[in-house]
């Protein structure tokens, strides 16, 4: 079964992310520069890169590789053309992350914004027993009497994606992730212009 991430086009799925009564493109730009930048690390993985949105956060200089995971080959291939100056670092493969059999790259510090809600906490948690990085760095989205996606004229590209996503509930992310080790270090919220909210959640493994 084709994944519906698969069939979405990365100009509908950017155009209506920063849209000016949505800004989440914007709102994860920034966020980002901030689990880029906050974390001594050498490599990182980020899960669900997309169009590389972030990326120029990337120092080649100070960060020796960097991995990006999506299913959706045609989203990596424009990644690689926007980011030729990260030749260097920057690893991209197509990796279908509900594979639980799939090995994903090592890495101290792993990136996963808007990712759980389409693989699960479980699958999650089975990812992160395998790869055990020092610091995972994840971004959840709460609905305030919302649809996940919001109304804007690319929402008929998303219909699919009802029959993989499901909300994640904080509490139950942070107890799974306690389960294999690992505590929070930090949290924020964002609000959004449409009654929704971001919220980042940084977890530490424990030693």
């Amino acid at each position: 079964m084709t994944n519906p991430w698969e069939k979405i086009s990365l100009s509908d799925y950017e155009e209506h992310m920063k849209l000016q009564d949505i800004m989440q493109l914007q709102t994860l730009n920034k966020i980002m520069q901030n689990q880029i930048n906050q974390y001594p690390v050498k490599t990182i993985t980020i899960l669900g890169i997309a169009g590389g949105n972030g990326l120029e956060y990337i120092n080649p200089e100070k960060h020796d590789k960097v991995y990006g995971i999506d299913i959706n080959k045609a989203y990596l291939e424009i990644c690689k053309n926007r980011f030729p100056i990260l030749a260097s670092c920057l690893e991209l493969k197509a990796i279908d992350l509900m594979d639980i059999n799939t090995k994903l790259p090592k890495s101290e510090l792993i990136i996963a914004n808007l990712l759980i809600e389409y693989i699960g906490v479980e699958t999650l948690i089975k990812h992160m027993k395998q790869t055990l990085p020092k610091v995972i760095s994840c971004v959840i989205q709460k609905n305030i009497d919302q649809e996940f996606v919001s109304s804007s004229p690319y929402q008929q590209a998303f219909q699919d994606l009802s029959s993989i996503h499901t909300d994640v509930h904080e509490e139950l992310l942070v107890e799974c992730l306690k389960t294999i080790n690992y505590k929070v270090i930090v949290r924020k919220e964002y609000l959004l212009p449409n009654k929704k909210m971001f919220i980042r959640i940084d977890f530490k493994m424990m030693r």
